[in-house]
């Protein structure tokens, strides 16, 4: 997953590794060519989906675009059969498939680009916001296909996104700041930046007095209290006694979510 704020760079990275940008200075490889000056040879490597743009003819089934994409590709016709059903079922578009574009959803227009980008079965991937506007079952049948490619064919996806549950199931995130990379990593790493924070949530008998002791109160309430501990905290004599407290009901610990590292990652950037 690459992610950076708006104007960090993110689209135009992907736009050099995809040989539609060359760049002022420095030197890129994907799969070992010059994205830029072996573009055409790179294409039947890679796939590529920008969220903004279609690649689906809006006055024609998506099929049509399909049979274009398999003639572009030189996809033999049995291999395209087999890669066609295995997404028609995979992204249920059993149904949408063969209707003019025009008369499809966004989330179904999205889901026939994914498939027209991709039936070729390139190497690598690169996604520019796939699931931006979309709807929700629109946005797990695209994060089941990725999912399942990745596990069955050793596909590589390369995301862009400002959706949190999209970065979920990336292995390695890169965060760009100003067009330099600022974190290459996995979301532990990035935890490990921070301290390895948790958020302890305390439930208590309303109204009831706790000296509670450790950390930093996020939130404070009639019943309930939020801190931000540390790991060590968590396994200390001190944080034993508080829940040994009769006023406390319940509690729970959670990790930062990763949505609150990444904000702390660019305050701390820029500042």
């Amino acid at each position: 997953a690459l992610l950076g704020r708006n104007g960090s760079g993110k689209s135009t990275l992907i736009k050099i590794l995809t040989g539609i940008m060359s760049p002022d200075s420095g030197t890129a490889t994907v799969l070992g060519l010059d994205p830029w000056k072996e573009r055409i040879k790179l294409a039947f490597d890679i796939g590529v989906v920008l969220g903004a743009h279609t690649q689906i003819n809006w006055n024609l089934p998506a099929y049509d675009t399909f049979e274009f994409m398999r003639k572009i590709y030189k996809i033999p016709k049995p291999v395209f059969n087999k890669n066609l059903r295995y997404f028609v079922n995979l992204l249920e578009l059993r149904r949408v498939y063969r209707k003019p574009a025009r008369t499809m959803s966004l989330g179904e227009q999205m889901k026939c680009n994914f498939v027209a980008s991709i039936l070729h079965m390139p190497k690598i991937v690169f996604l520019d916001e796939p699931t931006i506007g979309i709807d929700i079952i629109s946005k797990a049948h695209i994060k089941k296909a990725i999912l399942d490619m990745r596990s069955r064919y050793g596909t590589t996806f390369f995301l862009t996104t400002h959706i949190i549950e999209d970065v979920s199931i990336a292995d390695r995130i890169l965060i760009l700041h100003e067009g330099h990379m600022a974190f290459d990593g996995t979301v532990k790493e990035l935890s490990r930046m921070f301290g390895n924070k948790r958020i302890l949530e305390i439930k208590f008998k309303p109204g009831a007095q706790i000296d509670i002791g450790i950390g930093k109160v996020v939130y404070k309430g009639f019943d309930v209290a939020r801190l931000e501990v540390s790991g060590k905290q968590i396994k200390s004599k001190r944080f034993a006694d508080i829940l040994a407290n009769r006023n406390i009901i319940d509690y729970s610990v959670s990790e930062l979510g990763l949505n609150e590292l990444i904000t702390r990652l660019y305050k701390r950037l820029e500042g």
